[in-house]
């Protein structure tokens, strides 16, 4: 079974520098759009890079089985999602014990230091947001709107039909306007 992406098809390579080689042409090619993809999914800033690795390793692993892949963006998208969901699950549980045992929380920074006061309050504000949504209209939302995926590959994602995707879509920009208003009284 050859994978449609030659990159892809170089990993599967017998020899080592051919599959050494490939991968780093992959991981060079996607890096960049996986981190923003975690970071705009909520994942703080301080292990936006740490996710982006698990994805990567999963991917990685994965290569080793028999599978076909037509789109390589839209692959490691769909491990993405899944290993930031299990991260914001872990996030939760920490949370959740971190209050029953300091009956405290304290909300970390989403914006880097190199950006300014108002990008990183706008960053803030939509991380705030994103985080009171619901997870799969918030997955619906980063996907379609903030990704740009179209409904098709968010379905192959998400594994929901793309007719329930593009419903979550518009439900998730509702649920977006709605909250921002709620939050910040003002319109988003």
């Amino acid at each position: 079974m050859d994978m449609a992406d030659p990159l892809v098809t170089g990993l599967r390579a017998t020899a080592r520098e051919e599959r050494d080689r490939a991968w780093r042409e992959l991981y060079d090619a996607h890096v960049d759009r996986i981190y923003r993809l975690a970071f705009k999914f909520g994942v703080r800033e301080a292990e936006v890079e740490d996710v982006t690795q698990r994805i990567f390793v999963i991917a990685h692993e994965r290569l080793s089985e028999a599978i076909v892949v037509d789109d390589v963006g839209a692959w490691l998208r769909g491990i993405g999602v899944r290993v930031i969901s299990d991260h914001h699950r872990w996030w939760r549980v920490r949370a959740v014990k971190r209050w029953l045992v300091d009956d405290t929380m304290t909300p970390d920074a989403v914006a880097g230091p190199e950006q300014d006061a108002s990008t990183k309050q706008t960053q803030a504000r939509v991380a705030e947001v994103l985080e009171r949504m619901s997870p799969k209209l918030r997955e619906a939302l980063v996907l379609l709107e903030m990704e740009e995926c179209p409904p098709a590959e968010v379905a192959a994602i998400t594994g929901a039909p793309v007719n329930t995707v593009r419903s979550r879509g518009r439900l998730a920009r509702g649920q977006f306007q709605r909250l921002w208003q709620e939050r910040f009284g003002e319109a988003p």
